[in-house]
């Protein structure tokens, strides 16, 4: 019989069904994977509130009232450097050098105003603005504790903020890649399951145009293999009807067990690769053939076919 199937139809057809009927659902922990990548939102705007008093505070000091607009220009400048030097990694092209040097210079100006800032907010608080640094040193062992850990603090949170905005900034061009570039959860899923998804109504097509179950096993295979693009498509099973002679090639008085092994035995013949593979992979395949069978029994069969070459 020489009648094609329209490959490109089916394979529509059984995406829509699959996608409709059979695809999983989002675990609770697959939605939270999922909005990982947003979490580094929250940070950037945790950062930029934390230290745009700081940067507004210094840039004030130098230029009254419009020193308010030195956030946008320092926090949202280091974050512009860090996501424009990811994409260019990701692309694999060299950032230009005015940006890394504007970047370094993004970077510096990040640690002095923040540490700025937060030291003036911390002495003016103690009470201890009117000090000179050698003064705050002398009596540093004197002051409260809780003036003593938020002078220690301000060392931190010069460096943590222009840090925490680098690290914002490629997280934030990591994910506008990972959203150019990302498969859908179900899209991922229906990749694993496509070539056996497909081979099965491939295979069940050809079985209702006439063709006879080895032909249409061959034919199916041969035409999914092609059309996916796969040499040696992992997840494709071969589907084979139970063989009723295949019960019968066996002594009565094995039984049962007997009437499986001569079935696992016709199929191995059939599909002589498959022999080839471990017990698990074998098993794996006789099921999705339809064949019930244990791994012992499979393990017996695999030994004996390899004893006898």
């Amino acid at each position: 019989m020489n009648t094609q199937i329209d490959l490109e139809t089916i394979y529509r057809e059984e995406r829509k069904r699959w996608l409709r009927e059979d695809a999983p659902r989002k675990s609770l922990r697959d939605k939270i994977a999922e909005s990982v990548p947003y979490w580094i939102i929250l940070v950037a705007i945790v950062l930029f509130l934390l230290s745009a008093p700081h940067t507004a505070r210094v840039f004030g000091m130098l230029t009254p009232t419009l020193g308010w607009f030195a956030p946008i220009a320092v926090e949202f400048g280091l974050l512009y450097c860090s996501f424009q030097r990811r994409l260019a990694k990701a692309a694999q092209t060299s950032v230009p050098s005015n940006t890394k040097t504007l970047e370094i210079l993004f970077f510096v100006t990040a640690i002095v105003v923040n540490g700025t800032g937060a030291f003036v907010s911390v002495v003016s608080e103690a009470g201890i603005d009117d000090l000179s640094f050698a003064d705050i040193g002398t009596k540093f062992g004197t002051l409260p504790a809780t003036s003593q850990a938020a002078l220690i603090m301000v060392v931190l949170a010069a460096f943590i903020i222009p840090i925490g905005a680098l690290v914002a900034g490629e997280g934030l061009a990591a994910f506008v890649l990972e959203q150019k570039a990302g498969v859908d959860f179900r899209e991922q899923r229906w990749q694993e399951v496509e070539h056996t998804v497909i081979y099965r109504a491939v295979f069940a097509r050809y079985l209702q145009l006439g063709s006879t179950e080895r032909e249409a096993r061959q034919r199916a295979m041969s035409q999914v293999k092609g059309y996916l693009g796969s040499a040696n498509p992992p997840s494709i099973r071969l589907l084979s009807a139970p063989s009723e002679q295949a019960g019968q090639s066996e002594h009565p008085t094995n039984g049962h067990n007997g009437s499986v092994k001569a079935k696992v035995r016709t199929f191995l013949d059939e599909n002589p690769d498959i022999a080839q593979g471990s017990i698990n992979q074998v098993h794996e395949f006789l099921q999705g053939a339809g064949i019930e069978v244990g791994r012992t029994t499979v393990g017996e069969v695999l030994q004996e076919r390899r004893s006898a070459q």
